[in-house]
């Protein structure tokens, strides 16, 4: 008789299953810890403090593996004070790459989980500061490092914005500096978060703002603090910003060791806030000093100058006062030559009685003849203390003008005095007082009218020359150098910022590297070296010799 009862099935209950793999699992990982990277999804926190998310590892934009993770709340606190202790803040953050240690835990109900029960705060930082370098990096290749740079500097820093969080102590310390100052400068405050996660949009603002308000420098101010406080300013938006900002931005960011981004990208980088107000201080010190300078120079100048001016005056005033003498006494000798010549000639001619009326008559015409020449005299010096700044040629035409006038008076005496003694023989009429009078007056009248076209030819030329010595004064006006001072030093200033930010020594300082293989030649792609080549390595303090290992093409 065939048997046909059918073979009796096993059957497990799911909880003995579950129960089964925890066994397998606990039995091999009971205890054992290890070090995971991976990326972080779908984080949260309950209220109990404890944190879940998801470790996901992504491959050409496709999940590969999944596994469930958590932090219990105590090792969270634990975790996050040894990152801020290292100047970090640990961060659960949804698609961000973190290593932590963990250990693996399975529950019937849940499933396996992945406990994090460490993290290393130095693969964060390797984190940051590689996000840091691709950002510089990325800068510096569109050419953002010297945008700022060469915008020219006022030569007077006498309206300044400032970036910073009021009441801090960067704030303080600059205003502080300032207040001691004996300058007349204003200081427009913007208030700005300078960490945390409102950072990037008040600093925007605060620079936008003073942009649009005719200032002569912006400068962003931050205090001393640990990495994780000065992070929130290494921003790629607020990098952008002030490279393209139309006035000159200098920063004064407290990074112990490292400079800030920001601190690339701007026109000036300063250690503390403090730095910053004493180099202004001592900008408007230095340009004081030299118009101080320049100021005396320029009236050292023109006291010497005026000195051998007024020396040449005198010079030629005595000059042409000894010339006036000369040529008066040349004249009063002719006259008195010409009368003397006279009077022999008539004294031949005359009887007694007429010798003594014309020897009367030429006392009384000398004596009138000695007060004209006096008043002449008189009118002359005064006319040669009124042309003291006469030119010479202008004096030879005074002096030729003399001379005529004075050939023609002693023409006319001569022709006069012959006239009278030719009268005096004919007729003793002629010789009468009242009619030797009035030509000596008529005379004086000529004269008189002669020595005033004089006098006004000579009070124009005075004033002729003063409008052209007023007209060189104007030239040297102190304000008018003081202003071609200033726009030179300017052109000199743009000069030198051009050339300091092309200066290579300065990128070695910043930690930037030059290499040269064998031939000395720079090497400027990765293409250009192969493996077990020679190169040389350029640092800011000396060379160093290396030898290529491997290389890696840079996807990007």
């Amino acid at each position: 008789m065939t048997n046909n009862t059918p073979t009796q099935k096993k059957i497990l209950r799911l909880s003995a299953i579950a129960n089964r793999i925890g066994q397998i699992i606990n039995e091999k990982t009971s205890g054992k810890r290890f070090w995971m990277k991976a990326e972080v999804s779908s984080s949260h926190q309950n209220a109990n403090g404890h944190t879940y998310f998801d470790f996901v590892e992504m491959q050409h934009g496709r999940q590969v593996a999944k596994l469930r993770g958590m932090i219990w709340r105590d090792d969270r606190a634990r975790i996050e004070k040894e990152f801020a202790q290292a100047g970090i803040e640990f961060k659960l953050e949804n698609g961000k790459e973190i290593t932590t240690e963990c250990t693996i835990e399975y529950h019937p109900v849940f499933g396996i989980s992945v406990n994090v029960v460490d993290a290393d705060p130095n693969f964060a930082l390797g984190e940051i500061e590689r996000i840091r370098r691709q950002m510089l990096l990325k800068l510096e290749k569109e050419g953002l490092f010297e945008t700022n740079k060469q915008i020219p500097l006022p030569l007077l820093l006498k309206r300044i914005g400032v970036v910073t969080s009021k009441g801090s102590a960067g704030h303080q310390d600059f205003a502080k500096t300032i207040a001691g100052s004996k300058y007349p400068i204003y200081v427009k405050i913007e208030d700005a978060r300078m960490q945390g996660h409102r950072t990037e949009r008040t600093v925007l603002s605060a620079i936008t703002s003073l942009e649009n308000q005719s200032l002569d420098l912006i400068v962003v101010l931050r205090g001393g603090g640990s990495k994780l406080d000065l992070g929130a300013l290494d921003n790629e938006l607020i990098a952008r910003k002030i490279a393209s900002c139309s006035v000159p931005v200098w920063t004064a960011i407290g990074h112990e060791i490292d400079e800030s981004v920001l601190d690339y990208v701007s026109h000036t980088n300063f250690k503390t806030p403090t730095a910053v107000a004493e180099e202004i201080l001592n900008r408007m010190n230095v340009l004081a000093t030299k118009n101080k300078d320049g100021l005396s120079q320029l009236r050292s100048a023109w006291s010497k100058r005026v000195t051998q001016e007024k020396n040449n005056n005198q010079k030629q005033k005595q000059i042409f006062a000894q010339r006036i003498e000369s040529k008066v006494s040349k004249s009063n000798v002719l006259i008195q030559t010409q009368r003397n010549r006279l009077r022999l000639s008539v004294s031949k001619r005359v009887s007694v009685n007429e010798r003594r009326r014309i020897s009367q008559f030429s006392f009384s015409f000398q004596q009138k003849a000695k007060d004209k020449l006096k008043t002449l005299q008189q009118e002359l010096r005064l006319a040669k203390n009124n042309t003291h700044s006469a030119t010479k040629d202008r004096k030879n035409d005074a002096f030729q003008k003399l001379n005529r006038a004075k050939t023609r008076l002693r023409d006319v005496t001569k022709r006069q005095l012959r006239d009278r003694g030719l009268m005096l023989v004919s007729s003793r009429g002629w010789f009468s007082p009242g009619r030797i009078l009035s030509k000596v007056n008529s005379n004086r009248d000529v004269l008189l009218v002669r020595a005033g076209d004089f006098k006004k030819r000579a009070n124009r030329k005075i004033t002729d020359e003063r409008y052209s010595i007023k007209s060189k004064q104007i030239k040297v006006h102190p304000g008018l150098i003081r202003e071609r001072l200033k726009s030179k030093r300017a052109q000199l200033k743009l000069g030198r910022t051009i050339i300091d930010s092309r200066d290579p020594a300065k990128n070695l300082k910043r930690g930037y590297a030059l290499i040269f293989d064998s031939n000395s030649k720079l090497v400027t792609s990765i293409e250009d070296l192969t493996k077990n080549q020679n190169v040389k390595i350029n640092l800011a303090d000396g060379v160093a010799a290396a030898k290529i290992g491997e290389t890696e093409q840079d996807d990007s």
